[in-house]
């Protein structure tokens, strides 16, 4: 378990599955607040313009939602976008049919994008034929009203177009993180959320000791395992354990988690190569000698 410090395994990160479930989690929000489904349109919608290769889920996922709103227009034009990113995807080609069977005519490609998309596109295709200056020109206006992000134009074609460093130089970063999303999507449905400091998880190093007394105490007894103090680090198992025992007593569900961390601080001791001189340590945690948790 990597919350326990668990030497060979790690917290799961980003790419596909992280891009999914940060897709997933703004599926949820759509049909929350009228705030929450505003942020998960705008996050779907910049996910679907984005120039990542598996962006047509996020087209996809978004033509599903406005046609859940009765938004046919845009549903076609997202479904189509969907198809266009690949054309190979049968659930892509079936939502272009299944939207072209309502009685809105989808329009030509140039009349679905905006003024911004328009612009972008002819960014990419000035790029293409090596003509900086007009992509440049193109680039300008949508840095200047942050439709593009400082990280855009230095990845892929534009970082190698070679964008004009004026334009770069007023580019600002993009406000929305999607590792950070993703993160906070983790931590939100953590299922330890309620027995364990979460702060110091997900490669974040709290400035403060935690307040939660078992995260507190088995932070200070990996520590005491670094330091190679068998004393301090007894001690702090002990408290470990004690901090379970007082949790236990808040609800059966409180009770289940902790037992679970029980288990996983034993496994630990008993079977990580990280704790081998302190393996004696295990049957502080067991209920009786000898035995497991």
């Amino acid at each position: 378990m990597g919350t326990l410090g668990c030497s060979s395994v790690s917290v799961p990160g980003g790419g596909r599955f992280g891009a999914e479930l940060i897709q997933e989690q703004a599926i949820l929000d759509f049909y929350g607040t009228e705030e929450e489904r505003a942020q998960s349109l705008k996050l779907l919608r910049s996910a679907c313009r984005s120039l990542r290769p598996d962006r047509g889920l996020a087209c996809y996922n978004l033509s599903v939602l406005y046609q859940s709103m009765g938004e046919k227009e845009l549903a076609a034009e997202y479904s189509q976008r969907a198809k266009t990113s690949d054309p190979k995807d049968p659930l892509y080609a079936e939502s272009v049919f299944q939207n072209s069977l309502s009685d809105f005519k989808p329009a030509s490609e140039n009349d679905r994008l905006d003024e911004g998309e328009q612009a972008l596109k002819k960014a990419i295709q000035a790029c293409k034929e090596g003509k900086k200056a007009e992509a440049s020109g193109w680039i300008s206006p949508l840095v200047s009203s942050g439709e593009i992000s400082k990280e855009t134009l230095s990845h892929g074609i534009f970082q190698e177009c070679g964008i004009d460093s004026s334009v770069l130089a007023t580019a600002k970063p993009n406000s929305l993180k999607p590792s950070l999303e993703y993160y906070k999507t983790l931590e939100k449905n953590h299922p330890y959320r309620k027995v364990w400091d979460l702060s110091g998880e997900f490669g974040r190093n709290p400035k403060t000791p935690s307040e939660n007394p078992v995260t507190r105490s088995w932070k200070e007894f990996r520590i005491s395992v670094s330091a190679k103090d068998l004393p301090g680090a007894k001690k702090h198992l002990s408290a470990f354990r004690k901090s379970l025992e007082d949790l236990s007593k808040d609800g059966q569900t409180s009770k289940q988690l902790a037992l679970q961390l029980k288990k996983a601080a034993f496994l630990l001791l008993s079977e990580d190569s990280a704790y081998v001189r302190f393996k004696d340590l295990a049957k502080e945690l067991s209920d009786k000698p000898g035995s497991n948790p």
